[in-house]
């Protein structure tokens, strides 16, 4: 039966991947808007305007004003990891005096183009490793301020800084006091490979993680440049949603990043998304047996052109970050014990999480289908203390929720880990800001799905699913607690008092159209849900497709068996009738 529940799961996923290429044919006016933003900065050899001018250690970057905002696009961060530098990791530009512009996104990170995907719809290269600051310019040659990092979502595979919903302006306009800056970094293939089984592969031995490394190296961009654009080095936050979030936590994680950042904001994101070196394997032979590749030296010879159809194949078995024992622990949650206890955390997660995904699923009907297949095959991986576990958190799922399948995806994939970080953090003596987001999208089938909470802390407007940002109040009020938390280290208003997390009360602000402070919601949830966090259960259906050949199998042989016996039946019913008749 088990066999059967995949196989549907499969055809799901297989009809929205049709439509999503049905899409795609379609014009679309967000790739218009991604054209209209394309450019190539250039170097400048003749004058050029001082008041827009900054000098940093790898150049002088000259940006572009809009009343007190100055922004800088493009700037590149390392040397780009083209031809021998593929799968190695990035190094720092050397020092120069060399004028460049800076008034254009970099390539996007090579990814899978998609008509939702707004980065993707950019030109795409694998020169990508740039990123962009907005200041103030009033008094900016003088200023000390707080620095936000933003790094982006997108399941380590998908988007990039060009998309306006991680843009930075009008956060800085609004709030002057903080210098904002995004950034690109290696995706998929290029970004998270292991490459180190191969006969040549000891020198790529960190092919497997080299997105995080990029944003490592980022981050000592910032450390030595950020001063000249108004920044404080030593008070630098860095933030993230989805798998940016996770990003943030595995920085705060890694020894690499210690000293680069003061402060960490996790927005549905944490170590939970990282792959076994395993799983990380699999998706190597994957490349391997769809290239004919016997080393890496045969993968560099590959133009980046074929880099881009490789990705297209086996792009949707994607894998995260890869707990390899080295750069990333095996248990990740461990480093939370004390490791980064200097560092103030504020993390949280929405009400409901995974109705991000009906979309993708194709609709309500499908989505309620698929969640429960989702159930089935994780049930697999788990022992029966904890099925038994897992069926009474259903239990207690309210009646009026319409999936509470959904809802203990919510748990399990976003919010346990989010309390795990948290609780584990707290209890180490770090100091650690619990939120809840509850305020739902306007069309109330997504609720206050993943990512719902962006476009409020960004102050963007841009919401996703074209849902209403039309609550300012609450943008307002999240903003102010965001940039309080980078300041100071506490994200406490004048209006809302928020006390840190710790494991008696745990204490967490409900982000919503009221917001008010509580202490221990969901906590029979909660409960329930911690056993399971150690189990690191992969939301990646490309898991479900790795075994498609054998399930494939099954499925023809069903089949096959089914039409026997429809034979079989319509042969005994015609036989029957005619002796009837006789």
């Amino acid at each position: 039966m088990k066999h059967f529940y995949i196989i549907i799961l499969l055809a799901l996923l297989a009809a929205c991947g049709s439509k999503q290429q049905e899409e795609a044919a379609e014009p679309s006016a967000l790739e218009l808007e991604m054209t209209t933003l394309y450019g190539e900065n250039k170097v400048i050899e003749g004058e050029y305007p001082d008041s827009l001018a900054v000098e940093a250690a790898n150049g002088v970057f000259v940006g572009e004003r809009d009343e007190n905002l100055l922004t800088f696009k493009g700037i590149p961060y390392a040397i780009q990891p083209t031809g021998k530098g593929r799968w190695q990791v990035a190094k720092p530009e050397p020092d120069s005096r060399l004028v460049r512009e800076a008034k254009y996104f970099g390539h996007s990170a090579i990814q899978q183009r998609s008509p939702v995907n707004a980065a993707s719809l950019y030109p795409q290269g694998e020169d990508c490793l740039t990123l962009n600051i907005w200041t103030a310019a009033e008094g900016m040659r003088t200023a000390r301020r707080p620095v936000l990092v933003w790094i982006h979502g997108g399941s380590y595979v998908s988007n990039g800084t060009v998309n306006p919903r991680n843009w930075g302006d009008q956060f800085v306009k609004v709030h002057p006091e903080v210098v904002f800056i995004s950034l690109n970094y290696r995706l998929g293939l290029l970004g998270f490979l292991d490459l180190s089984q191969l006969p040549d592969g000891k020198e790529y031995a960190k092919s497997g993680n080299l997105g995080i490394l990029d944003q490592v190296e980022a981050l000592r961009w910032v450390r030595r440049n950020i001063a000249a654009f108004g920044g404080d080095p030593d008070n630098v936050t860095i933030a993230g949603h989805s798998a940016g979030a996770g990003s943030v936590a595995l920085l705060a994680s890694i020894d690499e990043a210690q000293g680069l950042f003061k402060r960490a904001i996790m927005q549905s994101g944490s170590v939970a998304f990282t792959s076994s070196r395993e799983d990380c394997q699999r998706l190597t032979k994957r490349v391997v047996d769809a290239t004919g590749a016997k080393t890496v030296a045969d993968l560099q010879a590959l133009s980046q052109d074929e880099i881009i159809a490789l990705n297209n194949k086996v792009g949707e078995f994607f894998r995260f970050p890869e707990r390899d024992g080295v750069l990333i622990p095996e248990d990740p949650y461990s480093r939370f014990d004390g490791f980064n206890a200097g560092i103030d955390m504020l993390i949280g997660s929405t009400a409901d999480e995974s109705r991000y995904w009906i979309d993708a699923m194709d609709g309500e009907e499908n989505f309620g289908i698929a969640v429960q297949l989702w159930y089935r095959y994780i049930s697999t991986s788990l022992d029966s203390t904890q099925r038994e576990n897992a069926s009474r958190f259903l239990d207690v799922v309210p009646r009026d929720n319409p999936w509470p399948v959904a809802e203990l995806f919510n748990d399990l994939m976003f919010r346990g880990p989010a309390i795990e970080m948290a609780q584990r953090h707290a209890a180490s003596g770090g100091k650690t800001y619990m939120y809840y987001w509850t305020k739902a999208l306007s069309d109330p089938i997504y609720g206050a799905c993943h990512g719902a909470e962006v476009c409020y802390v960004l102050n963007t407007g841009r919401q996703i699913k074209n849902g209403d940002h039309h609550n300012p109040f609450l943008a307002a009020d999240v903003q102010r607690m965001w940039v309080n938390f980078a300041v100071t280290g506490n994200p406490s208003t004048p209006v809302h008092y928020w006390p840190a997390y710790e494991t008696t009360q745990r204490a967490t602000m409900v982000l919503g159209d009221n917001i008010l402070l509580e202490n221990d919601p969901l906590a029979e949830q909660r409960k329930l849900i911690a056993p399971l966090m150690k189990e690191y259960i992969s939301p990646i259906f490309s898991d479900l497709l790795d075994k498609a050949p054998w399930y494939a199998g099954i499925a023809i042989g069903t089949l096959i068996a089914v039409i026997g016996l429809l034979v079989w039946l319509i042969v005994s019913i015609r036989r029957l009738f005619k002796k009837k008749t006789k």
